[in-house]
């Protein structure tokens, strides 16, 4: 299995945003990912993006590329198999913020429990 985490929370650089302060690359350099991404022939962002689509999810991906936003439409002609989505599933999730700066005892959020119930709707 490999370190990297998928981020379902997350509403900005779901793929990672290598190059930021607060981003990595280790989605983009999951070898499940590319594992699954050249078996399909498909880029790993790609894959991401069809999974999260599989989800039910919606994502909105920034890109100054041309060609990388067309990539980006091409996930809706195929699917990710049960074996695929099962070894996706079993990567690693981490929240992208912890919340900790939002939790004050003045405040309307109290302890992380009054900030977010561990449900992702």
């Amino acid at each position: 299995m490999c370190p990297a985490t998928i981020c379902k929370e997350r509403a900005y650089s779901p793929l990672g945003a290598k190059g930021t302060i607060w981003g990595s690359d280790k989605v983009i350099e999951c070898e499940v990912l590319k594992q699954i991404a050249k078996a399909r022939g498909k880029s790993v962002a790609q894959v991401c993006l069809r999974w999260v689509y599989e989800q039910g999810v919606s994502v909105l991906v920034k890109c100054f590329s041309e060609e990388r936003m067309k990539e980006n439409l091409q996930i809706f002609d195929w699917e990710l198999s049960a074996q695929d989505s099962e070894m996706i599933n079993q990567i690693s999730q981490y929240k992208g913020c912890a919340g900790l700066d939002f939790i004050s005892d003045e405040g309307p959020y109290k302890s992380l429990q009054d900030l977010w119930d561990g449900e992702i709707v």
